[in-house]
Order: structure tokens, then C-alpha cells, then sequence
């Protein structure tokens, strides 16, 4: 009897990356074995192909815009395309962030809405369940008996020479246009003991590069209180500065990089850790705005002088370092010269990396309800179209 077979389809950003890694391991161990996928010219036929073949199909689905959800509500019409023509239908877990913000105490809205939307899925896991993986597939009589007895559940998120390890989950911050803190829950930060004992297993495996992920890696290891507390430019010690010095001292590590970093909690000690030549050259640091009263408004705890104070503190102490980052158009009652002091922003900043996104209003979150959505569509459209040229400017004034 041959093994039954697995998929994972990835959405959004490196954490789930990291959770899909995870339990792609667990399901090794469980004894499935990963589909083989030829190269297809386009996502559908992608789909097509695991909807007639796969035994087992895990949607790890992102939240953060509209048009994420989107993509994962689209699937179903490849689910009943292929189920009509061959019968054939792979037992469908619905993962990640969507299943997050209806499920938990901040659900953003409800259960019943989502499994309306997604008829197809047979089984919904939110973030926080993933180490539940096999007591779910044992429920619903989808393991071995061998299997099923199998307590060595080590999650592995390594792809050859580089691995991805999540050291914490969820966030507090609630950033008002955000959805992660409803997405993922509460910030829980895993031990130093765990984080080492995974990147032990996966050294023996050949890795020699880690990426350590969080949505604010910056406050992993601190109480609620404490990270409230923080502010940039502080010479306050961070468990997170002390865990990288830890992890550089590992003879087998050659690089190790961390995402995502805020700039309103990215102390003196972080700065002289990013220093450390192991540590990656690039850093990513989620600015959102160039104008104060915007990020006043996006509950976003810095200010566009801290943000340019933290850049020329780590241009000092690493050379040829990159700065990438995170901004919002179109947020509610951003004017036109406001939007200009991000264009301002970009213009000196030089950033290697710019995700640049128009906001759109995300049901539950701080500024769907509060704020009217009064930034027109298309002068949203007019604003990222602006902003990514001056972005693509400043690169090319940059290698000049």
C-alpha cells in the first residue's frame, strides 16, 4: 500500500512559511509523504493537479489584505471543477491567519461566515494549533495505527542549507490597520531552551543559515509591561539582543538573519547585536508612514525622527547594510502633503526593499471601526504608483 500523499499551499508572509515547514515535518513523521509537483506555467493548473492527486491538501491562508483572503476563497472553484470531472477530492485543511481571526477571544468576525465562504474545507486549524496536527488527523481517523501512536513529533523547517524558526507567536501591539493581533492571538514567546534544541537538530541536518521570525522579534522574551515600556534609542538590555549574541557563538551557524522588526522598540543593545558579523546585512523595519500625525493615528508607537535616529545608528555600526520596509498608502485622513513626507521618506532613505500597499479597511480591526475609509480609490492607486517610482528612483540614485 503506498503512503498517502501531502501538500502544503502557502500564503503571506515568512511565519507561515515557518508553520508550513513545521508541519510539513510532522506529517513525514506521521508517514505521508510530500506530492511531486511538476512545474506548471500558471497557479491553477498548480491546484488542478493537487486536487486530483493529493491525499491530504493544507491551505495555510493569509489575512493581512483583502485580496489575500480572496485567493484562498478561489480555490473552492477548483475544488468543485476537479471534484465534478474525476470525483476525486483531498481531505482539505483550512490553516493560518483567516481561521485565526474567527476563532479565540479576538475574533474579528464569525465562525459561521468563514465556513459559508469555504464549503470545500473539511477541517479549520487556527496559528496556535499547529502542534495539534496529529491529534486533528487521528480524530478524523486519517493516520496509521503506527502513526497514530507516534509521540516523536519534531516540526522541521529547514529547505537545504536554511531554516526558518518561528521563536514566537501572535502580537499586542494592534497597530489600528492590522489584523495579526485577532490573526494569531496573543504574543507568546517560546523558550531559549526550545529555539536552541531546534536549531541543534537542524545544524545536525547540514542548516548553517537560520532566519529567527515573529510579527516584533524585537520583543520576544519580555512580559506585556515591559515591552510597553520600551522605546528606541534606550539603552534597556532585550532578551532578543542576548539570544542572537547566543545563537552567533554557534560554530556551525554562518549567517543569521530575524523578521520583522518595529522601530519603536529597537534598543542600543539591538543595534550593537545587528553588529556581530554573523548577523545578516539586511534588516527589515516597518516604518508604515513618513508623517507623525498618520502613525499617531495607526497606533504606531514611534516617530519618523526615531525611525531616521535608528537608520543612521545601524549604518554606523555595519557597512553596506539594507533597510527594508513596510508602507501604507491611502491611510484614513491621510492628505496629500502628509503623503508627500513619505515620499520625502523614501527619497533619503535609500531602502533596498519597499512593501508598499494601499490600505484598505480589514473588518474588526481599530480602523474599520473608528475611521471612515475617506481616501478615494483612485487616488489611492495615484499614491502607490507615486511612492513605488520614487522608491525605484532612489535604488537606482543608490547604485549610482
Amino acid at each position: 500500500m503506498s503512503p498517502k500523499t501531502y501538500y502544503i499551499k502557502t500564503f503571506g508572509c515568512y511565519s507561515n512559511t515557518a508553520d508550513s515547514g513545521t508541519m510539513a515535518g510532522m506529517l513525514e513523521v506521521l508517514g505521508y509523504e510530500l506530492l511531486q509537483v511538476p512545474e506548471f506555467k500558471t497557479e491553477k493548473e498548480t491546484l488542478q493537479f493537487v486536487m486530483k492527486d493529493a491525499d491530504l491538501l493544507i491551505v495555510n491562508s493569509c489575512s493581512v489584505r483583502q485580496k489575500s483572503e480572496d485567493k484562498v476563497y478561489g480555490i473552492g472553484k477548483v475544488v468543485k471543477e476537479i471534484k465534478d470531472l474525476t470525483g476525486h477530492k483531498p481531505f482539505i485543511i483550512l490553516a493560518g491567519c483567516i481561521v485565526g481571526s474567527v476563532t479565540g477571544e479576538r475574533q474579528r468576525y464569525d465562525f459561521a461566515t468563514l465556513k459559508k465562504k469555504t464549503p470545500w474545507a473539511d477541517l479549520y486549524m487556527n496559528p496556535s494549533q499547529i502542534h495539534e496536527l496529529p491529534l486533528l488527523l487521528k480524530k478524523e481517523g486519517l493516520l496509521s495505527e503506527w502513526a497514530a501512536g507516534n509521540k516523536v513529533i519534531e516540526g522541521a523547517q529547514d529547505t537545504a542549507t536554511h531554516a526558518f524558526i518561528n521563536i514566537s507567536q501572535g502580537c499586542d501591539n494592534f497597530c489600528a490597520f492590522c489584523v495579526v493581533p485577532y490573526a494569531r492571538g496573543r504574543e507568546v514567546s517560546r523558550s531559549k531552551e526550545d529555539i536552541l534544541k531546534d536549531i541543534g537538530r537542524l545544524v545536525k541536518k547540514g542548516v548553517t543559515e537560520i532566519t529567527l521570525c515573529a510579527q516584533n522579534v524585537n520583543s520576544w522574551g519580555l512580559s506585556v509591561k515591559e515591552k510597553f515600556q520600551i522605546r528606541t534609542g534606550s539603552n534597556q538590555k532585550l532578551p532578543f539582543a542576548a539570544l542572537l549574541r547566543e545563537i552567533h557563538e554557534i560554530p556551525e551557524i554562518k549567517k543569521v538573519s530575524f523578521l520583522s522588526s518595529n522601530p519603536f522598540d529597537f534598543t542600543n543593545d539591538l543595534v550593537d547585536a545587528v553588529s556581530l558579523p554573523k548577523i545578516d546585512n539586511y534588516i527589515h523595519i516597518a516604518v508604515q508612514s513618513g508623517n507623525n500625525d498618520v502613525l499617531h493615528r495607526m497606533n504606531r508607537r514611534h516617530t519618523i525622527e526615531d525611525f531616521t535616529a535608528l537608520i543612521n545608528k545601524l549604518n554606523k555600526v555595519k557597512k553596506n547594510i539594507e533597510i527594508g520596509t513596510d508602507l501604507i498608502v491611502g491611510f484614513p485622513g491621510e492628505t496629500r502633503e502628509q503623503f508627500m513626507d513619505t515620499v520625502e521618506l523614501v527619497k533619503k532613505s535609500n531602502f533596498s526593499v519597499a512593501f508598499i500597499a494601499m490600505y484598505s479597511p480589514r473588518k474588526g480591526t481599530v480602523s474599520e471601526t473608528t475611521f471612515e475609509d475617506d481616501v478615494p480609490s483612485v487616488e489611492k492607486k495615484y499614491r502607490h504608483d507615486f511612492l513605488t517610482k520614487a522608491w525605484k528612483a532612489s535604488k537606482k540614485k543608490e547604485r549610482l
